[in-house]
């Protein structure tokens, strides 16, 4: 692997250096000693020859160091199974496809899940594309900070007292370890005196591997944003079953979710085991009945799932099962759709509830809404005009569409 002339000139400044190298061999490619931070090797052209390098040429395939007992679990029909996707991967590889460096064990065993040649390919090139994620994110690091202690010591330095990043202060620094203790303290504060809100966590049958972790990722972002909100929610995590891949996501993200003092609630009872009937309230855009206002004395319910494939109404079928209310945001009365479905995302889903609690008021809760899914106009949600009387849709809609052809108009 590769990195071009600016990732030396990065490690140049770092300090770094590469082995010395004899002269007399022009036309061939060394490589130097490994960057152990950034698990990549960088390569100069040599101008010795191999014979006084005196290194032999590394043989290393792919895939070299696995485990087979755990990824296996001592069974005979997993263990072949297991070698002919090593020998399907490796004929990928050599073919130039996309597939990634190293896998780890639930990779494989998530590989070894998967029936058909073209999903194993996709969630091969799915988490090749993550790899080149990291790897990009460790050189624009390096480059930072490359540039950030070039500037410090090109600064002109004098005999007063200097104050900034490196060097002086007269402000305590706030550390990382402090805000995190700031925002776990307003978690607990919510357990004691907040308001409560489920998360329903029983649609791990529907949803396929890549959408059981984008589930995962969707639950972290969500707690990430609600301990960070001035005033949280009490975030519970019912029907849990702890060895499935969404919580196992979830789990490999936060490592500390198991300890006592952790701020996060999770079981595997159901809402109905929890709240009376009368107070659970189930979202879901599948139902007719608005969300008016914000009710606090209500129990409001969130489905973990992702439905990226196939939108079936499985939220409106479980409300009606358990025979509890269902409710809808109302996102035709303050929204005009401009592209993709109305089914939010978990984590935005707690944004707009959470500011939705502070204030009622719809038009900036609504503001979560990515705006590529919104028709282009200047108020991003309906304003008011008059004495409360709303800009129609069809106002809105026919105002887009006139713009838009006088723009076109006015190119040609």
């Amino acid at each position: 692997m590769f990195i071009s002339r600016c990732g030396l000139r990065i490690l140049s400044k770092l300090g770094l250096r590469t082995k010395s190298l004899a002269e007399g061999y022009p036309s061939s490619l060394k490589l130097c000693v490994p960057v152990t931070s950034a698990t990549r090797y960088y390569c100069i052209k040599p101008e010795g020859s191999l014979d006084t390098l005196n290194i032999e040429p590394s043989t290393s395939k792919l895939f070299d160091n696995i485990d087979y007992d755990s990824i296996t679990g001592g069974d005979e029909e997993t263990l072949s199974k297991l070698k002919r996707l090593i020998l399907e991967i490796d004929l990928l590889y050599e073919s130039g496809e996309q597939v990634p460096s190293n896998l780890r064990i639930d990779q494989w065993q998530n590989l070894l899940q998967l029936s058909s040649r073209s999903s194993r390919m996709k969630q091969l090139r799915y988490l090749f594309l993550i790899e080149k994620k990291k790897e990009n994110r460790i050189v624009r690091k390096l480059e930072k900070r490359a540039e950030r202690l070039e500037r410090y010591e090109n600064e002109p330095t004098n005999d007063h007292i200097e104050y900034g990043l490196m060097r002086n202060s007269m402000f305590h620094r706030i550390y990382e370890k402090q805000m995190n203790s700031l925002y776990n303290y307003r978690l607990c504060e919510a357990m004691l005196y907040g308001q409560d809100i489920l998360i329903d966590c029983s649609y791990d049958g529907h949803m396929s591997l890549k959408e059981q972790t984008n589930c995962a990722k969707q639950l972290l972002l969500m707690w990430s944003y609600n301990r960070t909100h001035k005033d949280p929610f009490n975030i519970i995590f019912c029907n849990v079953n702890k060895e499935s891949t969404v919580f196992k996501g979830l789990s490999k993200t936060i490592p500390t979710i198991d300890e006592p003092t952790f701020p996060l609630n999770y079981t595997k009872q159901s809402y109905l085991d929890l709240y009376p009937r009368e107070k659970l309230v189930y979202l879901t855009p599948h139902c007719n009945e608005e969300l008016k206002e914000y009710n606090y004395d209500d129990i409001y319910i969130i489905g973990a799932m992702v439905d990226k494939m196939k939108v079936e109404p499985l939220s409106l079928a479980k409300g009606k099962r358990d025979k509890i209310r269902m409710a809808k945001l109302p996102l035709d009365l303050y929204l005009d759709w401009k592209q993709g479905t109305k089914n939010l995302t978990i984590n935005q889903m707690i944004m707009i509830m959470a500011d939705l609690k502070i204030n009622n008021n719809w038009a900036e809760a609504l503001k979560h809404i990515p705006r590529r899914k919104l028709l282009e106009v200047d108020a991003y949600q309906r304003g008011q005009i008059g004495n409360n009387q709303k800009i129609s849709a069809k106002r809105i809609r026919e105002d887009f569409r006139r713009n838009s052809v006088y723009n076109l108009l006015i190119k040609k």
